[in-house]
């Protein structure tokens, strides 16, 4: 392996270096630094027959991989085990095994064979031009580096330091790409992660954000040049910007560390609060609900006092179905959730399939990767759709549940009337009545459609990352695309229209993106007229805190001249500077 002098020089030294990046995770972390994809030998020929190596090396991986998912879930972590096993399922896929063994059979190493092949297989993934694939590619990714390092000889994840371990020392862990796996390890303390690759999107962005660990993304490549066991420290806010620092100066290291004593401290204080009612110091009320996909992300709901749940994503158990989910199989993967709510709202969304990832049935149903997304998918297959109206509907029934059915990615009251009459005669069937049936506004059409929408729908929700990036015209893998971002006045002014179109016919009218928790969005979303922030379970301390501290008619004010500045950066400053 090439060395490269200039690097070893520089990163050796322990004068103070800094990095920068965007955040993706938002926090102070301080630790040793460990690389978890450090460069591999990948034209060696160990012993053995290459086909069995690339098996053995892809079994291995799922192996790992499904281990951690059923650790995960036995410990009320259902999300984040569902991302490990679709690594899992990766692993297992034949086509890429079968790829890797004709690349081995024309006589490349086993090592450069599966290289070639995971970097084929993820390329054309990400290939088809849709940004809600971009996950699946870095998943395949993530899978074929663990693969390489079997073949290499390392049948754990990367060596780390045993008495740091012991210690408890948080790493600091970086790579080209970080995984979700490697945030997940059993026995590994992260308390920050670097990526030069990936967005705010990934899978290892939204772990990050649910273990409360700070990412930072984008970040200058030298900082992979650093070797392992130098402390660094990771600060969203250092001077300067968003920042990784090499050899951190005694004064930057204590205020990390009061840093995070402080936020310790906080989160004791915001617990205490959960009792407390959502409204403003003038009185305004502001309902607060939770974003969930499992039965224990509801009873984790219930716990912060959220008031019931604004999305319940309903495509997660089915990732690696091999066909449409049935009514029977919707009736037992909804039931423990709206059980675990005991009667509170549940808005449920309909299922999405490409919003996170490809079941396999779809995948190779369209060899094209051209397949539509959310409601036009749906409606496509009337039959399914139906079947999901009826399992929701009896799940409904047989829980004494409050359900309210959300509609992703509409685009026009056409469509809205397609689903209307699609769920109408399954309530029929099931012998109930139809419950309210929401829209998700998430599109510019659904904007510009949004009086009529208003006027047919029960309630509106606003997915603020879809809608940003739709109206920014921002790839949401780009990492620019925070949830700070819904901030732009465009956005805002989106927004407002929404709201306003929900008052003017009396449906209230929600936020359920990552902008429903951000501390510069919430006053902004409570001046322009939303009703409903839901956040995560473990989000809504800090939201209800926030949303007490202000004052509605100021919030109001705020909103209106956002809204006519003409970039986001100068509505970032004006809310930091009232609020």
């Amino acid at each position: 392996m090439t060395t490269n002098t200039t690097a070893t020089t520089a990163t050796t030294a322990t004068t103070r270096r800094s990095f920068a990046g965007r955040v993706a995770a938002p926090g102070v972390g301080l630790g040793p630094f460990l690389r978890t994809d450090r460069p591999l030998e990948l034209d060696a020929a160990p012993d053995g027959e290459p086909a069995a190596l690339i098996a053995e090396a892809l079994d291995a991986v799922a192996e790992r991989l499904f281990a951690l998912a059923e650790s995960l879930r036995g410990e009320g972590r259902a999300e984040q085990a569902d991302i490990m096993e679709v690594g899992g399922q990766i692993a297992g896929d034949p086509e890429l095994r079968a790829g890797a063994v004709a690349r081995a059979a024309a006589g490349a190493p086993p090592a450069r064979a599966l290289d070639e092949t995971v970097t084929a297989y993820a390329d054309a993934m990400a290939a088809l031009d849709d940004p809600t694939l971009a996950e699946r590619a870095a998943d395949i990714r993530q899978v074929g580096r663990r693969a390489l390092a079997w073949l290499a000889g390392e049948r754990e994840p990367a060596a780390e330091n045993a008495a740091e371990n012991a210690a408890g020392r948080p790493r600091v862990l970086a790579a080209r790409e970080i995984g979700a796996a490697d945030l997940l390890e059993p026995g590994r303390a992260v308390g920050a992660a670097i990526t030069l690759r990936g967005g705010p999107n990934s899978h290892a962005a939204i772990v990050a954000r649910s273990l409360g660990v700070p990412l930072l993304l984008a970040a200058d490549p030298e900082v992979l040049d650093l070797p392992d066991g130098v402390e660094v420290l990771v600060d969203d806010a250092a001077d300067g910007g968003p920042a990784a620092v090499a050899h951190p100066a005694e004064a930057e290291r204590a205020t990390a560390l009061a840093a995070l004593a402080e936020a310790g401290e906080r989160r004791a204080a915001l617990a205490a609060g959960r009792h407390l009612p959502s409204e403003t110091t003038d009185g305004h009320r502001m309902v607060l609900r939770a974003n969930v996909a499992t039965a224990d992300d509801a009873r984790a709901a219930l716990t912060v006092h959220a008031e019931g749940v604004g999305l319940l994503r309903t495509e997660l158990p089915f990732l690696d179905a091999a066909a449409w989910p049935t009514r029977e199989a919707h009736v037992a993967t909804v039931t423990p959730v709206l059980r675990a709510l005991e009667g509170r709202p549940a808005v449920v969304r309909t299922l999405d399939f490409a919003d996170d990832k490809l079941p396999p049935f779809l995948a190779a149903a369209s060899p094209s990767g051209h397949l539509g997304r959310g409601l036009p998918l749906m409606l496509a297959a009337p039959e399914a759709f139906a079947d999901q109206f009826r399992g929701l509907l009896t799940a409904a029934r047989a829980t004494g549940a409050e359900l309210r059915i959300m509609i992703p990615m509409v685009a026009s009251p056409e469509e809205l009337a397609a689903c209307r009459a699609l769920l109408d005669l399954a309530a029929a069937e099931v012998g109930v009545e139809a419950p309210p049936l929401g829209v998700m506004v998430e599109l510019r059409e659904a904007v510009d459609a949004v009086d009529e929408l208003a006027r047919d729908a029960a309630f509106l929700s606003i997915g603020s990352n879809d809608l940003t990036c739709q109206l920014l015209g921002v790839d949401r893998r780009d990492p620019a695309a925070t949830p700070a971002l819904a901030a732009h006045p465009s956005v805002l002014t989106a927004i407002g229209e929404v709201a306003a179109a929900g008052r003017r016919h009396g449906r209230p009218v929600s936020v359920c993106g990552d902008a429903a928790a951000h501390p510069l969005l919430v006053p902004l979303l409570v001046g322009l007229g939303v009703d409903v922030l839901s956040a995560a379970p473990a989000a809504l301390d800090a939201v209800r805190a926030r949303v007490r501290g202000l004052r509605y008619t100021d919030c109001v004010a705020l909103a209106a001249e956002a809204r006519e500045l003409d970039s986001v950066e100068r509505v970032w400053r004006l809310v930091e500077e009232r609020v």
